[in-house]
């Protein structure tokens, strides 16, 4: 029964892990200059499972001379100007640093030529009133107040190792930057803009902190919004600035944490080790007939919806029910055996056909001369 589960259409290119999969910059050779007296042993550590290397400096003076830059340009004596390649993938400042500011630092990278491009990222070790507008004001990518979950800067790394020329608009793929690791790394931030998918009908939206608005497939709202998560693939887009959407809910990085992520966890543990999303399954009526009187009152909605036609997947999308809690559901009900892969049904269904129709009313066959009375047996 598994081989006939397991016998699925190839994977598209377009999923994670296809052909299509974007490399990414920030991979082998890529580094991050990180700025302020107190080193980040955690960060660091993200930031090399995320394939970056980490260089540290102490202050304001050190990270100009270590990018051949001052506060009036690129320093004269310093070697030719490198390549782009060269310089950091990004910058991550401390606001309060022992030889200056973060900000004041962020404004003089912003004003030379050759580092202009280079993100930057500030963090604070409290948040105040006017650093948001502060940190707007000098260019800064993002600004973060501890405490930061190193992952999170990590994250923020990978996706800006994606930017896409001068523009403020990033390339990744969900095979390398999954939607919620991205999102919980966004929300940890205080910038505003949204997140859409490249092949798949799909938008997020986030403002100040929090996710505000989603849309896939049709839908729209906090339905969306969990199926973006879940079933969200491929190649996708990042483009901050000022987010006019209305918005339909409103989420923070903690109730993300708390409430979304667990259900994504169980999601992806179902996908990896449970049916394929690609099965076609339908109802044994007779097992459900006997599980009946165990199983919960509204099981039925989702029994009704294996007909044998839909997939998993567009059975997980047609029900109401969470998605994590309708797989669960479903494998459960596999492991019963009141649902059954329908080639098996199909299978049964062709042979039953090719033994042609049942002979229901085949004339008696004539008696044997012998046995018939009256007959000369000469």
């Amino acid at each position: 029964m598994v081989a006939y589960l397991h016998a699925a259409p190839p994977p598209d290119a377009s999923m994670p892990g296809g052909p299509d999969a974007l490399d990414l910059q920030g991979g082998a050779g890529g580094w991050v200059l990180l700025v302020g007296d107190t080193p980040r042993p955690t960060v660091a550590e993200a930031l090399v499972r995320e394939g970056f290397d980490s260089v540290h400096v102490d202050g304001a003076r050190a990270a100009l001379a270590r990018l051949g830059v001052e506060a009036g340009g690129t320093l004269p004596d310093a070697a030719p100007m490198a390549p782009k390649a060269e310089l950091p993938r990004l910058v991550i400042i401390d606001a309060d640093l022992p030889d200056g500011d973060g900000f004041s630092l962020c404004g003089v990278l912003r004003a030379d030529p050759k580092c202009a491009h280079l993100p930057v990222l500030l963090m604070a070790k409290c948040a105040e009133e006017f650093h948001r507008d502060l940190a707007a004001g000098v260019g800064a990518d993002e600004y973060l107040v501890e405490p930061v979950e190193a992952r999170d800067v990590a994250m923020l790394a990978r996706l800006k190792a994606g930017r896409r020329g001068e523009e403020d608009v990033y390339d990744a793929h969900t095979s390398t930057l999954p939607l919620g690791a991205l999102l919980r790394a966004l929300l940890s931030g205080v910038r505003s803009g949204r997140v859409v998918l490249s092949e798949d009908s799909g938008a997020l939206f986030f403002r100040h902190g929090l996710a505000v608005d989603a849309a896939f497939h049709g839908e729209r709202g906090i339905l969306a919004f969990r199926r973006l998560l879940c079933f969200g693939s491929g190649a996708y887009t990042v483009t901050f600035g000022p987010e006019l959407q209305r918005g339909s809910f409103s989420m923070d990085r903690q109730f993300l944490c708390e409430q979304v992520e667990p259900a994504l966890e169980r999601f992806e543990q179902l996908r990896v080790k449970g049916l394929p999303l690609a099965a076609r399954l339908t109802v044994d009526f007779a097992r459900l007939a006997q599980e009946l009187p165990s199983l919960p009152e509204d099981v039925e909605q989702v029994v009704r919806l294996f007909d044998g036609r839909r997939t998993v997947r567009a059975m997980l999308l047609e029900c109401r029910f969470p998605e994590a809690l309708a797989y669960e559901a479903a494998t459960r009900l596999f492991m019963l055996g009141v649902l059954v892969p329908a080639i098996l049904v199909e299978e049964r269904e062709r042979a039953r056909e090719s033994a042609g129709p049942p002979r229901l009313f085949e004339p008696a066959l004539a008696p044997d001369s012998e046995s018939e009375p009256g007959r000369d047996a000469s």
